[in-house]
């Protein structure tokens, strides 16, 4: 999936195909402008004012305190980006807008947008990361309680997308009652296998900073009788024992290879015979192969934690490695960009 300049008339495609527009600066401008419009259109309560339906610029700033002059040029230009809608002088939620962008939507994502302000300062670091090669690891610098709210907020609203898939394809052994998820946060990929493998609990191993806000997300999503929460690090000490189903979904990927080779040894220990681990990451392409979106993922992950996504076969390799079995690996169609990759330990 590509990004860039997408014509909306006939002069502008022809404008486009005449090689003659200055598409740098173009993408160098208006990628920020619309990125940093939706982000204020959440942090201002933009899209929340109009959730009711139709108002004008003038009222919407009243309501919310705004230059009216100043928010109608940004509600113009969310216009343009097709989160908004204008009919005559007012303005109105785009469907896109209605299905993601206020809160108690089907398709959320206003914790994502609210986090987005903290990688926006990530990636500022972007030229310090390729002198350098080292990242800011986003998980040392982020400080505050809010920070990580947002955060994990917005991880929860992405892990929705993908509960239904996961809950599908992880194979779960006969008569499992205990499943670990590591660095789960909210527990809600967990929650959805253990859901339709009863009576199956899982236990998320998460930072203490973490902690806090993940259980009450959980408490939110009414999935606390399957999910328990406790302080641990990936990186130091040992997780359990006699676990029946290992999960570690989007985690790797901030780790260098060598760590994850620990690390999926440590997993091995937590396991009894004959249980499985399920890997679930954003996918690399491989080195020599045709560009893909992967290749921004990997480049974006570089940057916030000096470490990288890989593709599917080296996660097998690592886990074939450990002396896991029937090492397989997926790539679901409706989530295009990330790979599964399960195995049963011996």
């Amino acid at each position: 999936m590509k990004y860039g300049l997408i014509p909306t008339n006939l002069i502008e495609r022809l404008a486009l195909w005449s090689g003659k527009l200055p598409v740098p600066m173009i993408d160098a401008l208006f990628g920020p402008i619309k990125t940093r419009a939706i982000m204020a259109g959440v942090s201002l309560g933009v899209f929340e004012s109009l959730r009711d339906g139709r108002h004008t610029a003038s009222a919407v700033a009243a309501r919310l305190q705004l230059d009216a002059d100043a928010l109608e040029l940004l509600m113009r230009t969310l216009v343009m980006c097709d989160y908004l809608e204008q009919h005559g002088n007012e303005f109105a939620l785009s469907s896109l807008a209605r299905q993601t962008m206020i809160e108690g939507a089907p398709m959320e994502l206003v914790g994502y947008m609210k986090f987005n302000y903290e990688q926006w300062d990530f990636i500022g670091h972007l030229e310090e990361m390729v002198r350098t090669g080292r990242g800011v690891d986003f998980h040392e610098t982020m400080t505050s309680p809010e920070s990580w709210q947002h955060y994990q907020q917005g991880m929860l609203e992405a892990a929705r997308f993908l509960a239904p898939v996961l809950a599908s394809r992880v194979p779960v052994p006969k008569g499992a009652t205990a499943m670990l998820d590591l660095a789960g946060s909210h527990g809600l990929l967990g929650a959805a296998i253990c859901r339709r493998h009863p009576p199956m609990t899982s236990t998320v191993l998460d930072l203490p900073q973490a902690i806090p806000h993940a259980r009450e997300l959980a408490r939110r999503e009414q999935i606390t009788d399957v999910v328990t929460h406790r302080e641990g690090d990936l990186l130091a000490g040992q997780y359990g024992s006699n676990y029946d189903v290992v999960l570690a979904a989007n985690i790797l990927h901030h780790f260098a290879p060598e760590t994850n080779v620990t690390i999926i040894g440590r997993i091995r220990d937590a396991m009894r015979p004959g249980s499985t681990v399920a890997i679930w990451e954003i996918e690399a392409p491989r080195r020599g192969s045709p560009v893909t979106s992967g290749d921004g993922a990997a480049l974006y992950f570089r940057l916030t934690s000096t470490a990288a996504t890989y593709h599917g076969g080296e996660y097998a390799e690592w886990l074939t490695a450990a002396g896991f079995q029937d090492v397989r690996i997926a790539r679901p169609l409706t989530t295009p960009g990330s790979v599964l990759i399960t195995g049963t330990r011996g």
